[in-house]
This record gives C-alpha cells, sequence and structure tokens, in this order.
C-alpha cells in the first residue's frame, strides 16, 4: 500500500484548492450496522499508518467538477446546479445498499457497495446535471466502480498484513440506506500520523445544497 495523494480529476490536487464536488451520503444513526462496522473497522486499523474516515466524512462520490476551482463558480452557478440536481433525481426514492466486505486497495481501504445499479443510475443523473449547467468538458473525474473509503494510506505499509486485520473484521457487511445527496466544497487537511514521515491527509468539505431523494 502506497499513500494516499488526492487527485482533481485525473490530475494531482494542488495544495489549498477547494473543489465543487456531489456526493451521496449513508444514513449513519448510532448502533446501525453501518455505524458499528465502520467503527469495528477503526479500531482494526489502529497502529497501521492510515487516516481513517469519521462517521460525519462517510460519502460516496458521485461527480467533481473539474473545469475550475470550487471559487471560480459564482453563487448563481452553484444555485442553478443544486436546481438541476433536484430536477435530476426526483422521483428516484432512498436507495437500500449493502456496504462490504472491506477492502485493501493500493491507497487505502474501501467498502464495495451493492446492489449498485439504481446508484450508478444516480450517478449518471447526476453527471448529466453537472453538465447542463457547465458544460460537457467540465468533469474529468473517472466514473468507475462505486465506494466508500474508509481509509487512507499515510506511508507505505504491508496490504497483506492490513488485509488480514480488515478481513477479521465481523460482521463484515452492513445495510444501509442513500436519502440524500450534497453539493459541497471538498478541501484536504495535513495530519501527523504515527508510523508516517510524512502527514497523511483528510477529508474535509462545507456543504452548499442538500437535495433529499425521498422528497
Amino acid at each position: 500500500m502506497k499513500p494516499f495523494r488526492p487527485t482533481f480529476g485525473r490530475a494531482p490536487w494542488p495544495d489549498g484548492l477547494r473543489a465543487l464536488q456531489v456526493y451521496a451520503l449513508p444514513d449513519l444513526p448510532p448502533g446501525s450496522a453501518l455505524h458499528t462496522l465502520l467503527a469495528d473497522l477503526r479500531k482494526a486499523l489502529a497502529g497501521f499508518p492510515v487516516v481513517p474516515v469519521p462517521d460525519e466524512r462517510a460519502h460516496i462520490t458521485l461527480d467533481m467538477v473539474t473545469s475550475g476551482p470550487a471559487d471560480s463558480f459564482t453563487d448563481a452557478e452553484r444555485r442553478e446546479l443544486a436546481e438541476e440536481l433536484r430536477v435530476s433525481v426526483a422521483g428516484i426514492g432512498p436507495l437500500r445498499l449493502q456496504a462490504g466486505s472491506p477492502i485493501a486497495y493500493r491507497t487505502g481501504v474501501r467498502l464495495d457497495l451493492h446492489p449498485d445499479g439504481e446508484l450508478a443510475a444516480l450517478q449518471h443523473r447526476v453527471r448529466a446535471a453537472v453538465h447542463r449547467v457547465f458544460g460537457p468538458d467540465s468533469t474529468a473525474y473517472p466514473l468507475g466502480v462505486l465506494h466508500t473509503t474508509a481509509a487512507y494510506a499515510a506511508a507505505d505499509t504491508d496490504t497483506d498484513e492490513l488485509a488480514q486485520a480488515v478481513h477479521r473484521v465481523r460482521p463484515g457487511h452492513a445495510p444501509f440506506t442513500v436519502r440524500r445527496i450534497i453539493v459541497n466544497e471538498v478541501f484536504w487537511q495535513s495530519v501527523p500520523v504515527p508510523g508516517a514521515d510524512l502527514p497523511g491527509r483528510r477529508i474535509c468539505w462545507d456543504t452548499l445544497a442538500t437535495i433529499r431523494l425521498d422528497g
């Protein structure tokens, strides 16, 4: 496993940049299955040079506007994006998914999501809305297999050892519901990480608009 370095679309993320993004947020009430799974994962990752994602930052990235930093877009454009998203996702309703099993990958730990057909359809609706506001060249963010990240690596570490640690977390799956998406300004903070020579990265954001999927 190698240290995680955020990307702005397909390019390295410049220091200090804020990006306009759209996230789906999981419901995480205390005691819920996903809340418990994430807490147990954080315990399993203690001692590894990673930056766990706290509950309040759990998310599924749907899209990123890469034609400019967040501060290059006007308030009117942001409001237009929120309204386009409301129109685009109308009628979808809550999405019921399952997270797990945890996967140790090249730069962190992520949770697979399934069944993901409706989630992928939501993502394509979001991209269409972004294109209507900012144009077809505004999204260099690559669409891939949707997931939620549980931790970002801060240093080289033995992926096999970490994979064994997260595999021992039981139960390794958790049902959850997505009822809302958000438009936000995402930025990264540097944080010290035991066992890492350089600081790790912690994801942060300021929410600009919340769009309910359940009306």
